[in-house]
């Protein structure tokens, strides 16, 4: 055999199986996942630091702060001392990012699994994705809605029914920002007015 011939011989790649291509499919998926999960994790987290000064005096909950629903006269646990709009809507932000969490580490549980079917993980990766989907939708409606004159805002999008809650910091809302508000929604998640609820925090 040619000297150049040995070398071709040398610098042919081995053949992998089916299995082995499979087994290397997967550890790419989840190294992918978990970068995903820490990259969301250090970003939400940054944003939440950013926004609070003062960590101590946030133990407030969505569910002591004063809500009303436009189109609606109903005010939600009256009887307690409405929380400011700066620890509402960080505890909002926190409980949001808290079940986001909670989500993703029981999928990421069924994708490691050995015992479930291929199906059920390609499942969970799809959940994944949509999950991040909605993270980067909410994002960037929240800042579109503030760019509008709003103090504050948070965007929760039902990823199960596509709809969206959008609750902002505003004493009144006039029908043009309302209005602006729901095109915003409608033009990023490609649902229907109806889909959007706008939620006054005050």
């Amino acid at each position: 055999m040619s000297k150049n011939k040995t070398e071709k011989v040398k610098k042919e790649k081995p053949v992998l199986t089916e299995a082995e291509i499979k087994i290397n499919r997967n550890k790419k998926t989840k190294i992918a996942i978990s970068c995903f999960v820490l990259l969301l994790a250090v970003g939400i987290t940054g944003n939440w630091y950013w926004e609070n000064s003062d960590l101590s005096s946030k133990v407030s909950t969505i569910s002591n702060a004063k809500e009303k629903i436009l189109g609606e006269a109903t005010f939600v646990d009256a009887t307690t001392e409405p929380a400011t709009e700066n620890e509402y809507f960080s505890s909002a932000r926190v409980d949001r990012q808290k079940a986001r969490d909670e989500s993703l580490e029981k999928l990421q549980k069924i994708i490691d699994s050995a015992n479930q079917s291929d199906e059920a993980k390609k499942q969970a990766t799809k959940s994944v994705e949509k999950i991040s989907n909605s993270i980067n939708l909410e994002n960037k409606i929240e800042t579109l809605v503030t760019a509008k004159g709003i103090n504050n805002c948070l965007a929760i999008i039902n990823t199960d029914t596509g709809k969206i809650d959008i609750i902002v910091d505003a004493p009144e809302l006039t029908d043009t920002v309302i209005l602006q508000i729901k095109e915003i929604a409608v033009n990023q998640l490609n649902c229907s007015f109806e889909d959007v609820t706008i939620i006054q925090s005050k």
